[in-house]
């Protein structure tokens, strides 16, 4: 049974969390110091969740909270994306998962973390596609 949760706050998460995502495409080829900042602030403000099966992780989800025109400005033209704790949207900055049928598990434990928010992200394809942008937005 895959189970969805957050993991604490501590150095041996922050391990766990580099090592998994160091298996996966695209982020095998990130730099370290980025990376682990990300998974860092991640952790410390409780702005993720994995999922788990058999005490081993397959999947997880980060994300930064931020404000709608920050993430848009991200989303559409590149633009520094970057943490606002009053914001009312969150931008998802890594998403990883072993298997597909665990992909929409997460998604929906990470929708219902966050109700109400718009929530940005980008997609990394394996295949060498162009990444797509999308958003869902909550109406105001």
């Amino acid at each position: 049974m895959t189970e969805i949760s957050q993991l604490p706050k501590n150095p041996y998460s922050l391990g766990l969390l580099a090592h998994y995502l160091s298996k996966h495409p695209p982020f095998d080829t990130f730099e370290f110091g980025p990376s682990i900042s990300t998974l860092l602030h991640q952790i410390n403000n409780g702005t993720h969740l994995i999922a788990s099966r058999n005490d081993a992780i397959v999947g997880y989800i980060g994300w930064l909270n931020t404000t709608d025109e920050i993430a848009k400005e991200w989303l559409e033209n590149g633009g520094k994306l970057s943490h606002d704790a009053s914001g009312t949207s969150i931008a998802v900055t890594i998403f990883a998962a072993d298997r597909q049928e665990d992909i929409m598990r997460i998604m929906r434990a990470a929708k219902r973390a966050k109700p109400g928010r718009s929530v940005y992200w980008k997609r990394y394809f394996q295949d060498g596609r162009d990444p797509a942008s999308r958003r869902v937005t909550v109406e105001k």
